[in-house]
């Protein structure tokens, strides 16, 4: 099966999401694989996601961005990761929100396998996070573990009968900037590093990959799992139009 392939490299995170807004927008026929990083560092939080818990002076003494993610789901600091998202067409709309999750999870998990890392599928439905605002709190049902802690990070949106799903595979954890994110008093913010230490890792702490090799080996696993055959995509549009939609602050 014919899927495009971007690879958008390095940018900030309003151009990052209004990148994957605009794949949404302009999918036609054919599914997209898309890589991209960040710079500087920045804080998604999702689209319902009260910004109460958030510390707008830390993003902004350490110039991270703060964008809102067109999806659902809790806060994911973007430092230092590969992110990858996924853009269906409407004629690939037919399954439920948990069974595009499980394709997906299928095809990562078989590409970080051959990166050498035993990777899970998680089959626990998602706990009560509602005291938790960052995402690697927790697991949820098809998402990516190792070692019983999560990998990958997802969340999913529709529009127009086309799904977007992205999500975060980070190289390093970064726990202390990422509970720093948050305005909380001293005990939660302890509550909050030692939920994430047993909670979440990364690639890094098993491997020693390149973003490049990363890449790869994701893709040899859409391939095996999707037998998806990549071309690589050139796709024009203003960006600018759907920037707005990601700030939250100007």
């Amino acid at each position: 099966m014919i899927w495009n392939l971007i690879d958008s490299g390095v940018m900030d995170g309003f151009n990052n999401m209004a990148y994957d807004l605009g794949l949404l927008s302009n999918v036609k026929d054919i599914p997209i694989l898309r890589f991209y990083e960040w710079s500087p560092p920045a804080l998604s939080i999702g689209r319902f996601q009260n910004t109460k818990d958030i510390n707008f002076s830390y993003l902004k003494d350490h110039n991270f961005d703060l964008v809102r993610r067109p999806s659902g789901g809790r806060a994911v600091l973007h430092c230092d990761e590969l992110t990858y998202s996924i853009v269906l067409p409407s004629s690939m709309s037919s399954k439920s929100v948990t069974e595009v999750y499980l394709f997906i999870s299928q095809a990562i998990v078989e590409g970080l396998k051959s990166a050498g890392l035993k990777c899970e599928i998680s089959q626990d439905k998602k706990e009560n996070y509602s005291r938790f605002s960052a995402c690697f709190a927790v697991s949820s049902i098809y998402e990516i573990v190792l070692d019983g802690k999560k990998l990958v990070g997802s969340a999913q949106v529709r529009r127009e009968g086309k799904i977007l799903q992205h999500g975060s595979i980070p190289l390093i954890s970064h726990v202390e900037e990422y509970v720093n994110c948050f305005s909380l008093d001293e005990i939660e913010r302890e509550k909050l590093i030692i939920k994430l230490n047993s909670s979440m890792t990364s690639v890094g702490e098993y491997l020693n990959l390149t973003i490049g090799e990363l890449k790869e080996f994701i893709k040899s696993g859409f391939q095996k799992i999707l037998n998806a055959d990549f071309r690589p995509l050139q796709i024009s549009f203003d960006v600018d139009e759907y920037v707005r939609e990601a700030k939250v602050w100007d």
